[in-house]
């Protein structure tokens, strides 16, 4: 398990997620998405010996402000779901969830990471890109409520360099 990393923020730690956490990941998910995923999905995924869910957590308080889940498959990582609560935008955390991501999928040595993120959603698609990752492809309908495509980023370890 890796240790929990200190963000450029002080204020902001990211950790791996404890049972205790998914009240506030399952409010955070409400809170961003159209199509919520359960509580007990991510529960299930903290069992799943292919699963990691990290969180961003306020000090010394202790609020969990953001969360990643992703997959790691051989030398690949599949970005399920990164978010951040409403009141906690435009602060950098998800920047740095993304960061920490890409850290961990060095430090394992992994090749690649994919993800796919909503046509519409023109924020994480520039965060994406600012971070290297390179569009590789679109699923036709992809996400409903409402229907609309997936786009697919990919990131190279071995040549992409993490943005500023």
């Amino acid at each position: 398990m890796l240790k929990p990393a200190a963000l450029a923020d002080p204020a902001t730690l990211i950790r791996p997620a404890l049972a205790a956490d998914l009240d506030a990941v399952e409010r955070i998910e409400r809170e961003q998405f159209s199509n919520p995923w359960s509580r007990d999905y991510f529960a299930a995924e903290l069992g799943n010996r292919f699963a990691h869910i990290h969180v961003a957590a306020a000090v010394p308080a202790g609020e969990i402000v953001g969360y990643l889940l992703f997959w790691r498959l051989d030398g690949e990582l599949e970005l399920h779901k990164i978010a951040v609560c409403r009141a906690g935008q435009r602060q950098g955390t998800g920047r740095r969830l993304l960061r920490h991501f890409l850290e961990v999928g060095r430090s394992w040595g992994c090749a690649r990471a994919v993800l796919e993120v909503r046509e519409s959603n023109v924020a994480a698609i520039h965060l994406y890109e600012t971070h290297a990752f390179r569009r590789v492809g679109r699923r036709k309908n992809y996400y409903c409520r409402p229907s609309e495509d997936a786009l697919v980023y990919e990131f190279d370890f071995r040549g992409g360099v993490p943005g500023s």
